[in-house]
């Protein structure tokens, strides 16, 4: 990349200049976005004029601010290798051997190949994933192959998906969630898990299953196993493994808007989802990933199992608990303590044993075309411990 785009770079800058960018500064909501994100023909990035970054060697503070749009092919920036499916990348303002600002992109989370803490500041992100195609108009209606909303002409708006840098993933210093952004797209004013989550490291209950979370952590990350009962868990371990990572559970109406344009599913395939009404069990992550080793396949499952806002496997494959609770109503009500909560948890004062219910979203693997972006499900109370419910999780912006 050409450095003639970096024309302001204050060497020992004095600390009297450091407070002017305040770490960093930007004009409008954000500095660092995919260029032409409905067109699904190229992958470039802009870096919008006029913001400014300090960076610190080490020994001395310096600010380093762009003079220009900078308008790059993805690509180009990347520090090794080519970009994989269901990858997290990362954008770095480093300053090369010869004092030189320049940035790079690499999927390592702390500095890219040829770098170090001392010379590399991370400064935005993105995923590199699959994506459905959408109008530009910002309707975010789904599209068929010759731009025609939820149309069947060439490829129809269902198969509609191509893979690249999903252009609501892309985050920065000013524009991203409070919580860590891996994984991530922006549905509104909220960040949303683009996948169903999965164990990021064993989770553990203190004590039968259904207790609280001893420990574990969550991630929404391509090819995993989603979280379920199987891992001990019910709503109430998901809402405290949400917490530990700075997340919640999705609304109904959160997760209507995150779902959006998923396909239902069908009884007797796996396009649009894992429902197929012969599955057996829960699949990995992610559209066509394999089944066995979680890698990207070109002929992997769930082909087309991604919505409008590009998060996936919300029809299907596991039920995601939602933060709602409603009131069954018992055909002969008494009320009375109900021992339900779980061993030294207290007890619930309802009508019944099952009065209390929590919503749950999407489907599961073998509901077939019960499944789809709307579906919702109010027969599990939240202490039920089952291997077909899981979560997907969100955040607020930062």
């Amino acid at each position: 990349m050409s450095l003639k785009v970096f024309n302001d770079l204050a060497d020992n800058a004095s600390v009297a200049c450091i407070p002017e960018s305040g770490n960093f500064k930007a004009a409008g909501n954000n500095y660092f976005s995919k260029r032409d994100p409905f067109s699904y023909e190229t992958d470039r990035l802009i870096i919008a004029d006029g913001c400014g970054f300090d960076i610190f060697n080490g020994e001395a503070w310096r600010q380093v601010v762009n003079r220009g749009e900078i308008d790059v092919l993805a690509t180009s920036l990347l520090d090794t290798g080519a970009f994989a499916v269901g990858t997290d990348y990362y954008l770095y303002l480093c300053i090369d051997a010869n004092d030189n600002p320049l940035f790079s992109i690499s999927a390592n989370a702390t500095f890219p190949a040829g770098y170090a803490a001392h010379n590399s500041r991370k400064v935005g992100g993105f995923h590199f994933g699959h994506i459905r195609c959408v109008a530009s108009d910002g309707s975010w209606a789904p599209i068929d192959s010759n731009g025609v909303k939820f149309g069947a002409t060439g490829t129809k708006w269902e198969n509609n998906i191509v893979t690249g840098i999903i252009p609501n993933s892309v985050w920065d210093l000013k524009n991203r969630p409070q919580c860590a952004p891996e994984g991530m797209v922006k549905v509104g004013k909220k960040w949303v898990d683009i996948y169903l989550s999965s164990a990021a490291e064993p989770i553990e209950s203190e004590g039968s299953s259904g207790s609280h979370v001893k420990r574990g952590k969550l991630q929404s990350k391509y090819g995993q196993l989603p979280a379920t009962g199987t891992e001990g868990l019910n709503w109430y371990g998901f809402s405290e493994l949400a917490a530990l990572c700075g997340k919640e559970l999705l609304s109904y109406a959160d997760w209507c808007a995150a779902a959006r344009g998923n396909p239902q599913g069908e009884d007797g395939a796996d396009n649009y989802g894992w429902t197929k009404t012969s599955n057996g069990s829960r699949a990995r992550t992610g559209c066509r990933v394999n089944a066995s080793t979680g890698l990207f396949d070109p002929a992997g499952i769930k082909p087309y199992a991604i919505s409008a806002f590009n998060c996936v496997d919300c029809v299907g494959n596991v039920y995601e608990w939602l933060d709602e609770l409603v009131s069954r109503t018992a055909s002969n009500p008494a009320w009375a303590w109900q021992d339900v909560l779980g061993a030294g948890k207290g007890k619930a004062y309802m009508e019944s044993s099952n009065q209390l219910v929590a919503l749950r979203a999407g489907g599961n693997w073998y509901e077939g075309a019960n499944c789809g972006s709307r579906c919702v499900n109010l027969y599990y109370s939240p202490w039920n411990v089952d291997s077909i419910n899981g979560v997907r999780l969100a955040c607020d912006a930062a």
